[in-house]
C-alpha cells in the first residue's frame, strides 16, 4: 500500500510541475543556447587559409595573460578564451584575444604566465594560430 501511495504522490507532483512549465520559454532558452554553441564552434574552428597567406605565415611566441573557460565542451575539448601578447619578430608586442578548443592534454600549456608557440600572417592579427604540435 505504501508503494502505491508514494507513486500517486509522485504522479501528482509531476503533473503539477508539468502544468507550471513554460514550454515557450524553454524552447527560446534552448534556441539561444544552440546559437551560442554555433557561434563558439565557428570561432574555434580553423578556417582554411589561402596558400599565399600560408607561405608568408611567421612563427612567434605568445605569453598567456589570461585564460577564461567558457561554459562549453566540444567533444573532450574545453572551450577557452585566451588573452595573448604575441612577441612579434620586429619586437612590438601584439595583444590578441582568441577562443580556442583546448584538449585536456594541453590545458596546462594555457595557464596565465605560460608561453605558447603561435604563427600569423603579418599585418593580420585575426590569423593568429596556436601551434599545438610545436
Amino acid at each position: 500500500m505504501g508503494f502505491l501511495k508514494d507513486l500517486t504522490t509522485l504522479t501528482r507532483q509531476a503533473n503539477a510541475a508539468y502544468d507550471r512549465m513554460d514550454v515557450g520559454a524553454s524552447m527560446a532558452a534552448a534556441s539561444r543556447s544552440m546559437e551560442d554553441a554555433s557561434r563558439v564552434l565557428a570561432a574555434t574552428t580553423p578556417q582554411p587559409e589561402e596558400a599565399a597567406f600560408e607561405a608568408v605565415r611567421l612563427r612567434a611566441t605568445a605569453n598567456v595573460v589570461d585564460a577564461r573557460q567558457l561554459p562549453m565542451v566540444i567533444g573532450m575539448n574545453v572551450v577557452v578564451e585566451l588573452d595573448l601578447v604575441v612577441a612579434m619578430p620586429n619586437g612590438f608586442p601584439l595583444p590578441v584575444t582568441r577562443t580556442e578548443q583546448v584538449a585536456p592534454l594541453h590545458l596546462a600549456r594555457v595557464t596565465p604566465g605560460s608561453t605558447v608557440d603561435v604563427s600569423m600572417v603579418p599585418g593580420r592579427p585575426d590569423t593568429v594560430r596556436i601551434e599545438w604540435g610545436a
